[in-house]
């Protein structure tokens, strides 16, 4: 997995969330791995922590989809927000038998940061995973940079209070 991920993206972390280190155990906090292109737009991401075949699998179908888009000729943002959305709602179909018609989608782009919390929390009757719960907020929001989207997923998908307090050590 290393060879892979290694071959294919740059790894980033910040931390966000609070946690305490006591006695060498790490109590609390959550974390989110984001898949993006070259120039910061999330492509996927994983909310929470998981196991390596299911991390392997999706940062797998975050690149080879973002591949296959370039192939596809889908070369421009417009483009590509739209290949991204449309991928991410047959996912949010075909894993989670939700079905979101795009046509009922506001426009790329076209929602604020602010009320991509509210686009989950109005869905919350559709008992809808972490993963599925990811898929909708890239299908609502396709492509967005990391600093639209890190917020909502702490706090509306993972439920961690976003803070810049430090770790508290005991």
């Amino acid at each position: 997995m290393g060879d892979y991920l290694n071959r294919n993206y740059v790894s980033a972390f910040q931390r966000v969330a609070t946690f305490q280190v006591n006695g060498g155990l790490k109590l609390g906090g959550n974390v989110a791995s984001y898949f993006c292109t070259p120039d910061g737009l999330v492509l996927h991401c994983i909310a929470g922590p998981t196991d390596p075949r299911t991390f392997l699998r999706e940062a797998s179908w975050a690149n080879d989809t973002y591949q296959h888009a370039l192939l596809d000729n889908q070369k421009t943002e417009s483009e590509l927000r739209a290949y991204f959305r449309k991928v991410h709602l047959e996912r949010l179909h075909d894993e989670h038998r939700v079905n979101v018609p795009a046509d009922r989608l506001p426009k790329e782009g076209a929602i604020a940061p602010d009320a991509l919390g509210q686009v989950l929390n109005q869905n919350r009757h559709l008992g809808l995973g972490n993963d599925g719960k990811v898929h909708l907020l890239l299908a609502v929001a396709p492509l967005p940079r990391m600093d639209q989207v890190y917020r909502v997923v702490f706090e509306n998908i993972l439920n961690e209070q976003v803070t810049n307090r430090p770790v508290v050590g005991r």
